[in-house]
């Protein structure tokens, strides 16, 4: 479970509306809808991935982090689970401002992905001939006056505990967009 999201104040009921991009199996989703009783919705590149989140009641479908699917200002949680590592760098533009364009005026980030104070590439070792990056993610959102971080935590890739090690760091990184909030 991504640090944080149980004790966001979002109201646990199904008006609650939560998507994660990458959501794979859809086992994040589900705990969440289970545990909170909010309103899920996946969305992964993967056929496969996508077949197992609605096995798990997840209503998800196959597409990308720079086409959401979903009406504007419609999501209070948007998480980005560990796939902007794979994006395009191209594409991250299009990506912060598909999560702007869905994301409700006091909506909630939340982005679980490897990070990286520069950017740095490397071969994908799960496919042959894709790219691999670890950047500072949470930056595609702070440069928009709207954003500010609440909660970010670096740990080990595999571990959950602190490392030094910087080619195994990972991020939990938690957002508010503050439209409308009066900050």
């Amino acid at each position: 479970m991504l640090p944080g999201l149980l004790d966001l104040p979002l109201e646990p009921e199904p008006a609650t509306a939560v998507v994660e991009v990458g959501c794979g199996e859809g086992l994040r989703l589900h705990a969440l809808a289970l545990e909170k009783g909010w309103r899920v919705y996946g969305l992964d590149p993967s056929a496969e991935a996508v077949a197992a989140a609605t096995e798990f009641g997840v209503e998800a479908r196959v597409g990308t982090a720079e086409q959401l699917p979903y009406t504007s200002g419609s999501i209070d949680l948007l998480v980005f689970g560990f796939c902007l590592y794979l994006c395009d760098r191209d594409d991250l533009f299009q990506i912060a401002a598909e999560a702007h364009r869905v994301l409700k005026p006091a909506g909630w980030l939340a982005i679980l992905d490897f990070w990286s104070p520069q950017q740095r590439s490397n071969s994908y070792c799960h496919k042959p001939g894709l790219q691999s990056y670890k950047s500072n993610l949470p930056e595609m959102f702070l440069w928009h006056p709207s954003y500010v971080v609440t909660d970010h935590k670096l740990r080990h890739h595999t571990s959950h505990a602190y490392t030094d090690d910087a080619d195994e760091w990972v991020s939990a990184t938690v957002m508010r967009k503050c439209d409308g909030l009066g900050f």
